[in-house]
């Protein structure tokens, strides 16, 4: 009951801790993340699910990223980017990111991306966002996962991200 009440009262104090940041401060971080990547980084395909059905690939390899602490997402793209780009990849297919317990649940909630690395058979014909995808850049730039912007949230191009005051978070 003891390490019940302790895990409640620090994950209340992180959630504090993270609510004092403004979504243009989390807006601001993203833009800055997306300008520390490579070209080829941010312009990293990435679908939620998998690959179109009409544009021949290869998985070249899994992906996974984690913070063993309470943290965000988004500071673990780029490492998941590197681990992509390591392995050629041309997307990121499965694309999953949520924040997980850890081996002992009661200490500790983590952030963890995993993903699918894949390689384009031939060049696409078609952008990123016509195949359903969405960039590397734009996920770091709007502060959605590829799935919220499925689910109806209108994806920002980076330019707009960046004169918007406020984006929906």
């Amino acid at each position: 009951m003891k390490q019940h009440v302790l895990m409640v009262a620090w994950m209340l104090a992180s959630a504090a801790a993270q609510a004092g940041t403004t979504p243009e401060q989390e807006l601001a971080a993203g833009r800055k993340i997306a300008a520390s990547l490579s070209q080829e980084g941010r312009d990293l395909c990435v679908f939620d699910n998998g690959a179109p059905s009409d544009m021949p690939h290869q998985r070249v390899g899994d992906l996974k990223v984690a913070k063993e602490s309470y943290g965000g997402v988004k500071e673990l793209l780029p490492r998941l980017v590197e681990q992509a780009l390591a392995q050629k990849a041309d997307a990121i297919v499965d694309y999953n990111s949520s924040q997980r317990f850890g081996f002992w649940p009661w200490r500790l909630v983590r952030p963890v991306v995993t993903g699918k690395a894949i390689r384009w058979s031939e060049p696409p014909r078609k952008s990123c966002e016509a195949m359903g995808g969405v960039r590397m850049e734009t996920i770091l730039t709007t502060n959605k996962s590829p799935e919220a912007m499925a689910q109806g949230a209108v994806p920002q191009t980076p330019a707009a991200a960046g004169s918007s005051a406020s984006a929906p978070q």
